[in-house]
């Protein structure tokens, strides 16, 4: 009869999948990005920045380049007078709507009464 492996504690298995999850909503700005996409089809830089109030159009700007790389978001080039482009979250995105709402609730629980 073959010896079974020790079985590991949850707390003692290898980051994964918490850690590459943790680099993407981790960055300052990501999860409110994603919070105001997800109560909008979609939004123009602008409006975006207007909404985050006092993010750094680079700051913003990298973000937004990275969450379109990782899948999250989706850039699209408007064909109108004045052209402009519009964000929008894709399935992906979308699918971190749980996520959004848990930690608002979480932090209207825990943070947002302290006095």
């Amino acid at each position: 009869m073959p010896l079974s492996e020790p079985r590991q504690d949850a707390l003692e298995l290898p980051l994964c999948p918490i850690e590459p999850a943790a680099h993407i909503i981790g960055q300052k700005w990501t999860l409110q990005i994603v919070y105001f996409l997800l109560n909008n089809p979609s939004m123009r830089f602008c409006e975006l920045q207007d909404r985050l109030g006092g993010v750094n159009p680079s700051t913003l700007s990298s973000r937004l380049k990275m969450l379109e790389e990782e899948g999250i978001v989706r850039r699209e080039q408007i064909s109108a007078i004045p052209p402009h482009v519009e964000y929008s979250l894709t399935a992906m995105g979308r699918d971190l709507e749980s996520v959004i709402r848990e930690v608002t609730r979480w932090s209207n629980a825990w943070l947002c009464r302290r006095s």
